[in-house]
């Protein structure tokens, strides 16, 4: 029944794409594609500025140290907005064309596009309550305290090589499938309504954070508050989700590799790490 609505709504688009017979519905539909990547990266863009904002106005010492729960919360939320929207397009923009094709009016279809997106930010929102916990642990024990390199070595580089070992496991690579995915996740899980939009949003951001807890591990062990490290593991993201090539594996497998290394540079030459020189190396000019 779910597959028989979502065809239904697909249809002018598969029409379309197939038989190529009118243009003008090819170009609308990839106007509104470029929209839909635009407007993302138009928030992103505002999420980073924001981010960055929040942390360099903090001044603490130890470094696995994020503020109150509520502040906490919402710089989460922010950062997820600016590292994880380059990524989801893809399924935001699928999304949108078949609402649009389905509903009465764009106004209707946009208010969808922003009930996902709000269903989306909520399981990484879950996520974030987790690392708060974590971050919290991690700060009582004092591991804030530690020097760079006893942090490199003891903390930062079995992170490391877990992640790069999670990167073989099959809940990895599922996750990554319905990341990489965007028709088959919404032919599966199709819903009708604002409340199937959250619940899709939701599932949807349920496959990423399985796709992706490992490497925001990674982020919370060189700390949290480091623009570099938020920048590499954003790109990461980006890379594995978008490269355009039909396995997982290759991607996958890449960064696998990539983890690894940052993993024997944490034990072998710890000083060579990118923004982990100085406690709570994000801050630092903010604290002159």
């Amino acid at each position: 029944m779910r597959s028989d609505t979502l065809f239904a709504g697909m249809t002018v688009h598969q029409e379309t794409t197939r038989s190529g017979v009118r243009a003008t519905a090819v170009s609308a539909t990839t106007r509104r594609r470029i929209a839909t990547a635009t407007v993302l990266g138009a928030l992103a863009i505002v999420a980073w500025l924001a981010s960055v904002s929040q942390m360099r106005g903090m001044g603490m010492d130890d470094r696995f140290s994020v503020g109150s729960f509520g502040f906490f919360v919402g710089l989460w939320v922010v950062m997820m907005a600016a590292m994880m929207f380059p990524s989801v397009w893809p399924t935001l923009s699928l999304y949108g064309t078949i609402m649009r094709n389905r509903a009465t009016t764009g106004a209707r279809a946009g208010v969808a596009s922003a009930a996902f997106v709000a269903g989306y930010l909520a399981s990484w929102t879950a996520y974030g309550l987790v690392a708060f916990g974590a971050l919290e642990i991690a700060s009582r024990a004092g591991l804030g305290g530690l020097s760079d390199t006893d942090l490199a070595r003891y903390v930062v580089a079995p992170v490391a090589l877990a992640a790069a070992l999670y990167q073989l496991a099959p809940l990895k690579q599922a996750c990554l499938r319905h990341c990489r995915g965007p028709f088959s996740f919404l032919l599966a899980h199709w819903r009708d309504g604002l409340g199937g939009a959250v619940r899709m949003g939701a599932l949807h951001g349920g496959y990423c954070v399985g796709c992706c807890w490992m490497l925001m591990l990674v982020l919370l062990s060189v700390g949290l508050m480091s623009i570099t490290w938020m920048a590499i593991v954003s790109i990461a993201i980006a890379v594995e989700k978008l490269t355009p090539t039909r396995s997982t594996w290759l991607p996958s497998t890449l960064l696998g590799i990539g983890l690894a290394a940052l993993g024997l540079l944490a034990l072998i030459r710890p000083s060579l790490l990118p923004g982990l020189h100085g406690k709570a190396p994000a801050m630092q000019t903010s604290m002159k």
